[in-house]
Formats: structure tokens, C-alpha cells, sequence
């Protein structure tokens, strides 16, 4: 079976370069495009087993734009709390201390109040297990930057540190052997933009989340 995972599109507070976490932006003009130009991926081929959606606006949005109506929704999906970031600019928090964002990016620094990398992969874990395991066929997973990169981590073992940022509306696709126990993942598509555009967006190296 395939798990593809696919980021949300374009947020406005994605544009502005600020940070969103658990709060709920809705998706920039620019957003909508990129997840109804994502649409054309999934349009010619046989409907998955599954769709989950996080619960927040900006994911299940980008699923209707997909083409999906009547998806799942699970929460185990949000993106990571950020707690005190949460609305911040990034340059705030990079002019307070240079290294607190880039050194969360990385997976070792927790902010304010938020939530660890650690914490977040068990629950980005735990709610992909239970999706391969409810579905027949294929799982579309759509979510957010956070989710797809947790899901590099405990599936195949890909640190932050290796991992270059998500595009908005971008599909990795992961192959799963359930004959294994525990399930065997392999990486056959990573960060696949819906245009080469978005690959070069100003900012991509400090993608807010």
C-alpha cells in the first residue's frame, strides 16, 4: 500500500512568515491554487482506501480542494503546539535569540509552553499506525509541515537535521509492507510541488509551520 501525505496550501500567516501551530489561518489565494493544482495528482487515479484529515481549518480545506469529501478527521494530526510562539514572526523570535528557531527546526529545542519533538513524533506515530491499519488501499494523509517531517522521522529514520522544508501543498509518498511486523516503510516520493515555483518561494529555508 502507499501512505502519500500532502502539506496544506499556501496560509495566509504562511506568507506573512508567522507562526501558526495549533491556531487556524485559512488559506491564502495562493494556497487554494497550489492545492487545487495538487488536485491533478490524485484526479486520474483509483480513490484511496482512506483520507485523514487534521482537524484544523487550513488541512481540511486543502483535502476538499483535493477532491475528498467525507474524509476522516483526527486531531492526532494537528501540527506542533508551539505554545508562546504560537503567532509569532519568525524574525521575532530570531531577534530575541538567533539560534531558539533554527535549533527547533532541528528537533532540539522545545518552545515556551509548546510541545517537543519527541511528544509530537509519538502522536504523529500513533495516528499513522492506526490509519495503515484501518485502511484497505492506499492512505491519503493531509496535514501539515510538522506531520510530513515527523513521518520521515519514525517511518524510516530521517532527522530533522536531513530533511530540507515542505512545500505547501507538496506530496510525499511513502510504500508500506504491512506483511512486517512492525510495518516496513520505504521513501518513493519526497516534497513533490505541485509547481517547481514553490520550490523557490523567497523564505522556503525558514518555512513557518
Amino acid at each position: 500500500m502507499k501512505l502519500i501525505l500532502v502539506r496544506h496550501g499556501e496560509t495566509v500567516w504562511n506568507a506573512e512568515r508567522r507562526l501558526q501551530g495549533h491556531a487556524d489561518a485559512p488559506l491564502s489565494l495562493r494556497g487554494i491554487d497550489q492545492a487545487e493544482r495538487a488536485a491533478g495528482f490524485f484526479a486520474s487515479g483509483p480513490p484511496p482506501g482512506l483520507v485523514v484529515s487534521s482537524d484544523l481549518s487550513r488541512a481540511r480545506r486543502t483535502a476538499e480542494l483535493l477532491g475528498f469529501s467525507g474524509f476522516d478527521i483526527d486531531e492526532r494530526l494537528r501540527e506542533m503546539d508551539l505554545g508562546d510562539w504560537t503567532g509569532c514572526w519568525i524574525e521575532q523570535i530570531e531577534a530575541s535569540d538567533k539560534d531558539a528557531y533554527r535549533n527547533w527546526r532541528l528537533g532540539s529545542f522545545t518552545p515556551p509552553k509548546g510541545e517537543s519533538w519527541e511528544e509530537f513524533c509519538v502522536r504523529v506515530r500513533a495516528a499513522l499506525d492506526d490509519a495503515i491499519a484501518r485502511s484497505q488501499g492506499d492512505v491519503v494523509i493531509v496535514a501539515h509541515e510538522g506531520v510530513v517531517r515527523a513521518a520521515c522521522n519514525v517511518l524510516i529514520g530521517l532527522t530533522p537535521l536531513s530533511l530540507s522544508p515542505i512545500a505547501p501543498a507538496a506530496i510525499t509518498i511513502f510504500d508500506i509492507d504491512r506483511s512486517a511486523q512492525p510495518c516496513r516503510a520505504r521513501l518513493s516520493a519526497f516534497n513533490f510541488a505541485p509547481s517547481p515555483d514553490d520550490l523557490r518561494a523567497r523564505g522556503l529555508d525558514h518555512a513557518p509551520v
